[in-house]
């Protein structure tokens, strides 16, 4: 799933070269990008040979088997010994991702070597109390952006095309009604099966939108943003990620993969997206969201057995360390030490409940994701629509687009 010049590819490469030197085995790779498996799909029904193993997002590899890619059942792999180590591989990759790497049938289908999520990036040399003490309620994070706006500062940094304007969006619901509550309201057909009202009306949706809006009308995003070209072949869909990398907004929200994309991790440190203030003794959520990047054997692959050992073999904790220190990202393994400016990421995913990164809509609802939410997120984030014609919209559109959708079985 690789661009072979980028540093995933170059840690790979690295273990490639020396498996074949302790084993005698040669790999042949094919680097396509992140669009691997639908070449591979293609392949397969044009009749040519599929890959012993296949990389990807847990998104694409579970959307793989409708796609002309069916990928085995890994179970048996996390039972055996990782080369090297005196332990299997269930016991590296924590038991709570287990969940999320699993199709409806109860396959395992991945072995992970990458994990990751969003936080909010930021200066720790202007604004070291948030290292220490980050921000840990939507009251506490809005008053962190107002002390950084009084001082001619543009707190926020956002380049609004569709991925970055949800990220605000659905983050800020799953804190205001917890993970799979928002999935829920997204997949609703019957919009009055909840004591006869639409999850949608749900007043908790319009309280998080509102707090959206009072940062967009409040000008806590860098000025110009709005205007932005951020189309498909825009060359401007990261002029504020890029500013943020300059040093002209205090703060991104953003994937983990953000600083080294932007080769700004000196001096750089993170917190996880805030919590809502706590409702009659009910604790607000706090779990993170994860994503994972790693391995799937096709079925159609001739060398599953050959495919599975050279998994293991890169699981071992000496090789899988250079995802971190030398591709900038997150392993699955919690005792490999994250890069310092995903520490505070990594420990979220460590000690909290997690949950699937987009509360596993684009892994699910991907058509609804792209063409409903995001599309609408957009408009929103943008200033175009107030929070309550947004929760209008996206309940108008949800509900046109289910009853246009095929009846589930």
């Amino acid at each position: 799933m690789w661009k072979e010049s980028e540093p995933q590819a170059a840690v790979i490469k690295e273990a490639l070269a020396k498996y074949k030197t302790e084993t005698g085995v040669t790999v042949t790779v094919e680097w396509h990008g992140r669009a691997v498996l639908d070449d591979v799909a293609a392949a397969i029904k044009a009749g040519k040979p599929a890959p012993d193993l296949a990389d990807g997002s847990i998104n694409t590899i579970l959307g793989a088997a409708a796609n002309g890619v069916p990928v085995a059942d890994l179970s048996p792999v996390y039972q055996q010994p990782v080369p090297g180590e005196n332990q299997n591989l269930a016991d590296v990759v924590p038991d709570k991702y287990i969940p999320l790497l699993t199709d409806s049938g109860g396959a395992v289908v991945m072995v992970p070597y990458e994990i990751a999520s969003e936080a909010i990036f930021f200066d720790k040399t202007k604004l070291p109390q948030l290292s220490s003490n980050p921000p840990r309620t939507w009251d506490d994070f809005v008053k962190t952006l107002d002390a950084v706006k009084a001082k001619g500062q543009a707190p926020l940094a956002l380049d609004p095309i569709p991925g970055n304007c949800a990220y605000w969006v659905e983050w800020t619901f799953e804190r205001e009604v917890g993970p799979g509550q928002f999935k829920r309201t997204a997949e609703e057909r019957d919009p009055t099966h909840v004591d006869g009202d639409s999850r949608w009306d749900d007043a908790r949706l319009l309280d998080g939108a509102k707090k959206l809006e009072a940062l967009v009308k409040g000008g806590y995003f860098a000025p110009g943003y709005a205007t932005e070209d951020t189309s498909a072949n825009s060359t401007h869909a990261k002029d504020q990620q890029n500013a943020w990398a300059q040093g002209k907004a205090a703060m991104i929200l953003g994937g983990t993969w953000t600083p080294s994309e932007t080769k700004r991790t000196d001096g750089v440190d993170s917190f996880v997206f805030p919590s809502m203030p706590d409702l009659g003794g009910i604790r607000a959520d706090n779990s993170a969201g994860v994503n994972f990047f790693g391995f799937a054997v096709p079925k159609a692959g001739k060398n599953a057995a050959a495919a599975e050992k050279f998994v293991l073999y890169f699981m071992n904790k000496d090789r899988l360390t250079a995802i971190s220190t030398e591709a900038g990202n997150m392993t699955p393994r919690p005792d490999i030490q994250a890069p310092e400016v995903l520490a505070s990421v990594q420990m979220a995913l460590t000690n909290r409940t997690v949950f699937p990164d987009q509360d596993a809509l684009m892994r699910d609802d991907s058509k609804w994701y792209t063409t409903v939410f995001q599309k609408n997120a957009v408009d929103f984030m943008t200033g175009k629509m107030t929070a309550a014609q947004f929760i209008g919209k996206l309940k108008a559109d949800s509900g046109a687009f289910w009853q246009a959708a095929p009846p589930t079985k």
